[in-house]
């Protein structure tokens, strides 16, 4: 049976790919308005048209006449409908030629900008949907007039839009902005990530659980590290490409019903080669090809990362845009901190949260197979590693990564995790050294970091 923690994660991929997509708002939108047009007609048939001619707000005309008229509402929603998607055109091209082609997604999945595609979308099909169902006036004389009206009502609708999607485009495509959503994203992932999803409880005992004491458990994977090395059934990929997602209820459905012990060998986010092993299987002996290919099934590869269980990866997306911003051509020292400030704030979440192991048990405690969560560490790296490189000659940015390391140590007493963060700032210390700042900003970098030193190892 399903977990609700299982329910959750796949719930996750499937809505991921769904709001990147421009086609499901307008598609959503589309379909509600081929239902009310309908609903307006059946509501057309019962009310005469003698009780609303003499209002100023609904239109009145003939049978052929309020067709014309939908058909007409139809035609200018559809050409005006060419100046939305040369809107669109601009921060599409804004986005991937200064931020990156990856931070797309963002606006991809931007509601406005899928609200305003869908309401051209839908108004036309309203209003063809509408003028399809007007029967002949020798079968209706009456003509649908409020049908024609709300016709006419969304084609207004849909012209406001337009210059709310004007105004959206202007405020989205600044740097601030453009950071935010990133940061929101980077958060959403942290916050989603599949050790903290994690429950325990006596009716749901199969999803990924929190194991503290695994190692000193019959079912621990140390126990079949030896036999899962020598004797494993590997699993490979039959593409290349990115794991954009790790099924686990696959995992957990296959191991428990041929009593597999399945260890994963890459994470979401990983590169994969085709034929690259990506799992093993203990015992070998009751893997065949069906089961190797319900195994890998589990695995979705694709050619872009995705934030659905890739923390780095919304870490990344946030670091390409400072690394952006601190390349000669572009020089803009403000965005690299603003991207500094979600980054701290998503991997202090992070932190508080703590580094987990993600196991799955059956109902005998028995280990079904091992998710390896990402680490701090890797996370840490991901963020400064290249951004630091590309700051070296840069002691405001430099500055205020100390000041977001400084952020993260206040939400940690590990020792362990003080020791990353440590390090981190001794290596910003090196860049500066290496880079061409003047000596006062040298020193002043020297200062900063011995202070945070002395501060996050005397906690």
């Amino acid at each position: 049976m399903r977990t609700r923690t299982e329910r959750r994660v796949a719930a996750r991929y499937r809505w991921d790919r769904l709001k990147v997509s421009f086609w499901f708002a307008p598609a959503l939108m589309a379909l509600g308005a081929v239902l009310l047009a309908w609903a307006m007609y059946w509501v057309d048939n019962r009310i005469p048209n003698e009780v609303l001619q003499t209002s100023r707000f609904i239109l009145s005309g003939t049978v052929g006449e309020l067709r014309s008229a939908l058909l007409n509402f139809a035609t200018t929603t559809l050409a005006t409908a060419g100046v939305v998607f040369t809107l669109l055109t601009l921060p599409l091209s804004t986005v991937a030629a200064q931020y990156g082609s990856r931070l797309l997604r963002l606006f991809l999945g931007d509601r406005t900008t899928q609200s305003v595609l869908g309401m051209f979308v839908g108004t036309f099909v309203y209003c063809m949907a509408a003028a399809l169902s007007i029967a002949p006036i020798d079968v209706q004389p009456e003509g649908p007039q409020l049908t024609a009206t709300v016709g006419l009502y969304l084609m207004l609708a849909t012209f406001a839009s337009l210059i709310v999607l004007v105004q959206h485009i202007s405020t989205m495509l600044q740097a601030p902005n453009i950071a935010a959503a990133a940061g929101a994203e980077l958060l959403d992932a942290v916050s989603a990530d599949i050790p903290d999803e994690v429950t325990s409880s006596d009716d749901d005992r199969g999803g990924l659980q929190q194991r503290p004491d695994v190692q000193g458990s019959p079912a621990t994977p140390t126990v079949k590290n030896s036999a899962l090395e020598t004797e494993g059934y590997p699993v490979r990929a039959r593409r290349a490409g990115y794991i954009q997602y790790i099924d686990p209820d696959i995992l957990s459905a296959v191991a428990r019903e041929k009593n597999l012990v399945v260890r994963l060998l890459r994470k979401p986010g990983h590169f994969v080669r085709r034929g690259g092993m990506v799992a093993l299987a203990w015992p070998a002996s009751q893997i065949d090809e069906p089961l190797e290919r319900e195994i890998r099934h589990a695995f979705q590869i694709g050619n872009v990362r995705t934030p659905t269980q890739d923390v780095k990866y919304a870490v990344n997306q946030l670091t390409e845009m400072a690394v952006r911003a601190m390349s000669p051509a572009i020089n803009d020292p403000f965005t690299a901190m603003t991207c500094l400030d979600y980054i701290g704030e998503g991997l202090a979440l992070f932190i508080r949260q703590g580094e987990r192991t993600a196991l799955s048990f059956d109902m005998d405690d028995r280990l079904d197979f091992a998710l390896e969560p990402v680490t701090l560490d890797e996370l840490l790296s991901a963020a400064f590693d290249m951004l630091r490189h590309a700051s070296c000659d840069n002691a405001s940015v430099l500055l205020h990564m100390l000041e977001t390391i400084d952020v993260m140590g206040q939400e940690t007493k590990a020792p362990e995790a003080r020791r990353q963060l440590l390090r981190h700032v001794s290596l910003i210390q090196a860049e500066s050294q290496a880079g061409g700042l003047i000596e006062q900003d040298r020193q002043l970098i020297e200062r900063s970091a011995a202070a945070l030193q002395i501060k996050l190892a005397g906690a």
